[in-house]
């Protein structure tokens, strides 16, 4: 008996303890956040090396060169001259094709428009034989 009650009052002692033990570190402020370190600086990104100019057409002379670009610049000029007027023809195809498109638009509002009609006379036509079929097989009953 003594031993338990010996026993009882050590665990309430360490229960006690325990608990302010506990409570101390609960208690207590949390510290300040850590400072934070500065990001390394990223590396420089190298520049590239220009490639060296190569000469348009190596081994000739200055005459030489001179005559070969010329050449050259008139195939580009009528290549150019070419192009626009492929652009030119197709503006002009363009500008056709959308008047054919606004014609074809319109045709088409106007169809709607008529098929709306039509749509309102066989309704209004359908209103008019419901109302007959029914007088004509309704009347013979009522009259009598």
């Amino acid at each position: 008996m003594k031993n338990l009650i010996i026993l009882a009052l050590f665990l309430i002692l360490f229960s006690v303890i325990a608990n302010q033990s506990f409570a101390q570190q609960i208690e207590q402020e949390p510290g300040p956040p850590p400072v934070p370190q500065p990001a390394p600086e990223p590396e420089p990104i190298p520049k590239k090396e220009p490639k060296p100019i190569e000469e348009p057409f190596p081994g000739l002379t200055i005459g030489e060169q001179l005559e070969k670009l010329k050449e050259e610049n008139k195939n580009l000029k009528s290549e150019n001259t070419k192009l626009e007027s492929e652009i030119n023809d197709l503006k002009i195809q363009k500008s056709f094709l959308q008047n054919q498109l606004d014609e074809l638009n319109k045709k088409l509002r106007d169809l709607n428009a008529i098929v709306l009609e039509q749509i309102k006379v066989i309704m209004s036509l359908v209103v008019k034989i419901k109302e007959t079929v029914l007088e004509k097989t309704f009347s013979p009953f009522i009259l009598t």
